[in-house]
């Protein structure tokens, strides 16, 4: 299902990634079945993210319901786990980020109570993996 946000990705990659998340522990994952076969028709991804310029909160880094179960209330019952989640652990704002692209996830998120505070670019940068983790760094520091 991450090839429906426009990430196509092999079983694998996405079976590696959800390891390596999991093995994180700052993060949750939630999964919508269809029931009564178990096939997966949805997910959802929140993590909690301290930053400088922010107090804790939740960010849901990505939601995804299978393009024939939509509109069946799979997104809202996810959103509402991945919040009752940050309730838990001390977030009292949740943000997520939506591609423009995407013209039909404004309306659901609003019905949901969110909000457009801001448009913004994102960057991406492709970066060559150091062969050795104890590399130093540009000041010469070992991070």
């Amino acid at each position: 299902m991450c090839g429906q946000l426009g990430y196509p990705s092999s079983m694998e990659e996405v079976e590696l990634r959800l390891a390596e998340t999991l093995a994180d522990g700052g993060s949750a994952i939630w999964v919508a079945e269809e029931r009564p076969r178990g096939n997966v028709i949805g997910w959802i991804q929140a993590a909690v993210r301290p930053l400088v310029v922010l107090d804790r909160h939740a960010e849901i880094e990505g939601l995804v319901v299978d393009v024939r179960y939509r509109g069946r209330g799979v997104g809202r019952l996810l959103i509402q786990e991945a919040e009752f989640w940050a309730r838990r652990k001390g977030c009292d704002l949740v943000s997520l980020r939506s591609n423009v692209a995407r013209q039909e996830a404004r309306p659901f998120y609003e019905k949901l109570g969110y909000s457009v505070i801001k448009t913004q670019w994102t960057f991406r940068k492709v970066l060559e993996v150091f062969r050795t983790p104890d590399a130093a760094g540009p000041s010469g520091m070992n991070h």
